[in-house]
């Protein structure tokens, strides 16, 4: 472990989780380095092999805006390591990036003076565009459906005209480019690290507006994201477990703890359906593997119920908005038919995103 202080408390500490793949993780340091009008502190958490961290230290190790510790597990568990083990860094917003992502110079900032001038804002997301085709969306907000799925708006968007430049309260987006206040991030526990990966950004989300906080989307905040170049292949990143295994059974986790008890009654079972369809639909198409994994999750929800119980009642006894008052917020009602080409594409192209 090698760690650098900075001299002074920054404005923001930028916490980036590192799985493996130095280019990638070079290109977001370089695109943090070059961020203008904030001052800042990048916290990086890394399992890479060690020839990667001799390639960091080379570049980046004398720069003492740097914290780097090695720590093993998910995305989830390392960004709250890198929060909790951020040195004598205490500013007042978190800032998290997957390592496969690159912020514009504005990105930062523009996160900064949304939180300042909403003291209620929670947390926030970017607008994130596709690292290889540069004004294609990757993601820009997200809504809870009565299915229990989440409607991203990205799916229904291409390309960038600036048809998603309002600033928007949402249930959540990717955790590859958002901001959290610390004060939220603590009042409501961090991420939770039982969820690997998949839908962790979302339970976060939701538990801040079931405190009181809001979530909201910045569209002023740009980055551009890794997923679906040829950047990242599938086979290196994208298995059948972190996509299908983890996909149902996170799901099935989040509802469980986050809706009220009324909406859980009506959705799960839909939700259920849902699942059930997908595994019919790949045995049917012969995809085993995909079915089993899809089946494997849900077993995986079933068997961590009662864990999932325990979390549901804290999380429950905690709220202080109801389902009421917050469902027009974080819920959205798009047509039968997104619904049906949603299934197919999940069958054909096997991706959440």
């Amino acid at each position: 472990m090698v760690q650098q202080t900075a001299s002074a408390v920054p404005q923001v500490t930028a916490v980036i989780c590192h799985h493996h793949g130095y280019a990638l993780l070079t290109r977001c340091l370089r695109s943090v380095l070059a961020s203008q009008g904030v001052s800042f502190h990048v916290v990086l958490v890394t399992s890479a092999p060690v020839s990667e961290h001799q390639q960091f230290l080379t570049e980046f190790g004398a720069d003492r805006r740097f914290t780097y510790w090695y720590e093993p597990g998910g995305p989830a568990h390392k960004r709250n390591y890198g929060v909790t083990h951020g040195g004598r860094v205490q500013s007042p917003y978190l800032i998290f990036l997957d390592d496969d992502v690159e912020v514009s110079p504005h990105c930062l900032s523009a996160f900064v003076q949304w939180m300042e001038a909403h003291p209620r804002c929670g947390m926030a997301f970017a607008k994130i565009l596709n690292m290889e085709r540069r004004r294609e969306f990757d993601d820009c907000g997200s809504w809870i459906t009565w299915t229990g799925f989440l409607w991203a708006r990205a799916g229904n968007l291409q390309h960038d005209h600036g048809q998603a430049d309002t600033v928007l309260p949402i249930l959540s987006s990717k955790s590859a480019t958002c901001v959290v206040r610390r004060d939220s991030f603590y009042a409501t526990g961090g991420f939770d690290a039982d969820y690997f990966i998949l839908a962790e950004e979302s339970d976060l989300a939701w538990r801040c507006w079931l405190r009181g906080w809001e979530v909201w989307y910045v569209p002023t905040a740009t980055s551009w994201h890794a997923f679906n170049t040829i950047l990242k292949h599938p086979a290196d990143y994208y298995s059948l477990t972190r996509i299908h295994r983890l996909g149902s059974r996170n799901y099935l986790k989040l509802l469980t703890t986050n809706l009220g008890a009324s909406r859980l009654l009506r959705i799960l079972p839909v939700h259920l359906l849902g699942w059930t369809v997908a595994c019919l639909g790949y045995l049917l198409s012969g995809q085993w593997q995909r079915a089993y994994c899809v089946a494997a999750g849900v077993w995986d929800w079933l068997r961590g119920l009662p864990g999932d119980l325990v979390k549901r009642k804290h999380v429950q006894g905690s709220r202080v908005v109801s389902d009421r008052v917050l469902w027009p917020r974080i819920s959205a009602a798009p047509p039968l038919g997104y619904y049906v080409d949603r299934m197919r594409r999940y069958l054909v192209q096997g991706l959440h995103g």
